[in-house]
């Protein structure tokens, strides 16, 4: 058998020797506009369809052309090395042909025109090739084509419209990448007729099978596990794929197709389906995967399908299997859902947080409590407390010696050198003499017009993309460490029961004492998670809805704590919803206000109507907040469309008789 990959490497091997003759050639005729000849050379042009080598130049026997003639021809000639420079070698042989017409003596013309022949024939060739390894036959044949109208005998050409006829392997629009190869050979397919039969037989079980077959044009082998029992087959108007499967399953027997028109039958159980079932080999090419996916896959298919001879290629990602054409079947259906058949989805999520706290304060805050002293009573009080600074001030002269005791205390806060509430928190004074009495008051009438507001507003724009049946997590915020327990290091007991005791003439109970003073405090420390938190799981229904699940939490500090630990403001929020594509649902929606009021003023005329502004002082505080969580999904890719897998036939245990 003549072998299709050795004609094919020699092809590439003779373009390759085509392409550096052209390209040392040309740069010769680059360099001189006219190269000389070589008189010896190791290789020689190949023949073209017109026969034009060098040996074969027409000679002009009219004479040499005129000066004319040879300057065009010239001409034409460095017009078709420039081509060749741009590489359009079809007009460059036209070129070289004119300079041949003109001036046929010059064979420097003659060697172009054969060397940019041949080249363009190996370009168009190569081109082919490269067509046909990315699945374009139809490019590559109508290459080929053009590449035998220039040249019908080249070899190189002939050789590859010879190789272009075998069948592939591999489906080009399916897997273009696969080059074309000689296909193996695959499973046997049994061809019986297909005319509706009928049968009404009494007889052994290799007579009744042996003329059921033979009415559709098949011929029945049988093993010797088959039996010689009595049979009776009653079947009307059926074709060979109901009856014979009917025939097959009441004898406990299964046929194995040998060719097209012939088939081994042996009794049906395992030792004889290892026997006689045929196995394929097939090599899924799983490109992208991790070791331990694959190794998944690997028992995917060892397991669900019973498959005992398979090899897992981890470095190329291949999974060689043997197996029944029927199984190798459903493990293509089965891997192609797993691997490329789940759906993608992007969920697109708005969260609108808005705070605002409005604070008032409007009115007058006057004096509420009044206290009446004698002024004598307390100036003397303060002179008799103070009586070394009341000697050093008269002695100096500051205050005069004969002064009253209410001069001299008067004197003495006036200079600073005493504190006293005696006129700071005087509002008045009435009476005479000794009786003269102050009148006091707790604070200073204010009067209050104050307005602080505060408006915050927060908008979190977050776009997950998720695979179906798939968790994803968004998490945006803090850490924040929280002391949850402490304890100590050290040394711990009692020095009395140490009394006397020493260590190398140190006291025990000193160092114990010593040692116990170093001891250090540990925290146990618990980070949080502060800010947003967000968990979203999608699941693609058959009506292309979209089911999701929806866990959120906001967490931040208070600002307060207990016992040193902080007071976190927690918001979480799980749901699960039911959207088309593209559809918003409005998911969590939370509102709150709080208000808070204060009244401070003169019981009773504060309450009266005109008297709550003027004589009372009124603290107000409002505090809202709102969040509106707003979820639109979107399948931005889309699983497959089959809804069912295809039937297995299971053979179930008969029942007891």
């Amino acid at each position: 058998m003549r072998s299709v990959f050795q004609p094919r490497a020699f092809s590439i091997t003779g373009c390759t020797a085509a392409l550096v003759i052209c390209s040392l050639t040309f740069t010769t005729l680059a360099q001189s506009p006219t190269p000389p000849l070589p008189q010896t050379t190791a290789i020689a042009p190949p023949p073209t369809a017109k026969d034009k080598t060098p040996d074969k130049i027409p000679d002009n026997s009219s004479g040499s052309p005129s000066k004319h003639q040879a300057q065009a021809a010239e001409d034409a000639y460095l017009d078709g090395a420039r081509l060749v420079g741009r590489n359009d070698l079809a007009a460059a042989e036209i070129q070289f042909s004119k300079a041949i017409k003109l001036n046929p003596s010059n064979r420097d013309y003659a060697l172009a025109l054969a060397v940019i022949h041949e080249r363009r024939i190996t370009a168009l060739v190569q081109q082919a090739g490269k067509a046909r390894l990315l699945g374009q036959k139809e490019k590559a044949n109508t290459l080929l084509a053009e590449a035998s109208l220039l040249d019908p005998q080249n070899d190189i050409v002939t050789e590859h419209l010879d190789q272009g006829t075998h069948p592939a392997i591999f489906h080009p629009e399916i897997e273009p990448w696969i080059r074309d190869s000689p296909a193996p050979a695959g499973p046997i397919t049994l061809l019986p007729k297909s005319d509706p039969q009928s049968f009404h037989l009494h007889a052994s079980e290799q007579d009744v099978i042996r003329q059921v077959l033979s009415g559709y044009g098949v011929r029945a082998v049988f093993d010797d596990s088959v039996e010689h029992e009595s049979l009776r087959f009653d079947l009307d108007n059926s074709p060979y794929t109901e009856a014979v499967p009917v025939l097959l399953n009441m004898a406990h027997l299964f046929a194995v197709p040998l060719d097209s028109s012939s088939v081994i039958i042996s009794k049906d159980t395992p030792e004889n389906r290892e026997r006689f079932e045929r196995m394929l080999q097939e090599t899924i090419y799983i490109p992208g995967m991790t070791n331990e996916q694959m190794d998944e896959l690997g028992n995917v298919v060892r397991n669900v399908f019973d498959v005992k001879q398979i090899t897992v290629d981890k470095i190329s990602g291949n999974l060689v299997l043997r197996a029944p054409q029927e199984t190798l079947t459903y493990i293509n259906l089965t891997l192609a859902d797993l691997i490329d058949g789940g759906s993608e989805v992007m969920i697109e999520l708005k969260l609108y947080s808005i705070d605002k706290s409005n604070e008032r304060n409007i009115g007058a805050q006057v004096p509420t409590q009044v206290g009446i002293y004698n002024v004598a009573s307390s100036a003397q009080n303060l002179v008799t407390a103070n009586q070394s600074i009341v000697n050093q001030a008269i002695a100096q002269g500051l205050i005069p010696a004969n002064a009253s005791s209410l001069a001299i205390a008067l004197a003495l806060i006036a200079s600073g050198l005493v504190q006293s509430a005696l006129l700071s928190s005087t509002l008045g004074f009435f009476g005479g003499g000794i009786t003269t009495t102050g009148v006091t008051i707790n604070q200073n009438p204010t009067f209050n017009l104050s307005l602080t507001a505060s408006e915050t507003r927060a908008l979190d724009d977050i776009q997950l993309r998720v695979a179906d049946r798939q968790s994803a997590t968004f998490r945006v915020g803090d850490k924040y460490p929280i002391t949850t327990a402490t304890y100590s290091s050290g040394l711990t007991g009692s020095a009395s029961s140490l009394a006397g005791v020493s260590i190398n003439g140190v006291s025990a109970s000193s160092l114990l004492n010593s040692a116990a003073g170093s001891a250090a405090t540990i925290p146990e420390i618990q980070y949080e998670d502060l800010g947003l938190t967000l968990k979203a799981t999608p699941s693609v229904q058959k009506s292309g809805a979209i089911r999701l699940h929806i866990d959120l939490k906001i967490e931040a500090l208070t600002g307060g704590s207990i016992s040193g630990i902080p007071i976190l403001n927690s918001q979480q929020f799980t749901s699960d919803v039911t959207l088309d594509d593209g559809e918003t649902a409005l998911m969590a929606s939370s509102v709150s206000k709080s208000q808070a009021a204060s009244i401070g003023g003169l019981a009773g005329l504060g309450e009266l109507p005109g008297f709550q502004t003027a004589v009372a002082d009124k603290d107000a505080t409002v505090d809202s907040s709102e969040l509106i969580l707003l979820v639109t999904p979107h399948i931005t890719r889309r699983r497959s469309n089959l809804s069912a897998g295809p039937r297995i036939a299971i053979n179930l245990p008969e029942p007891p008789s």
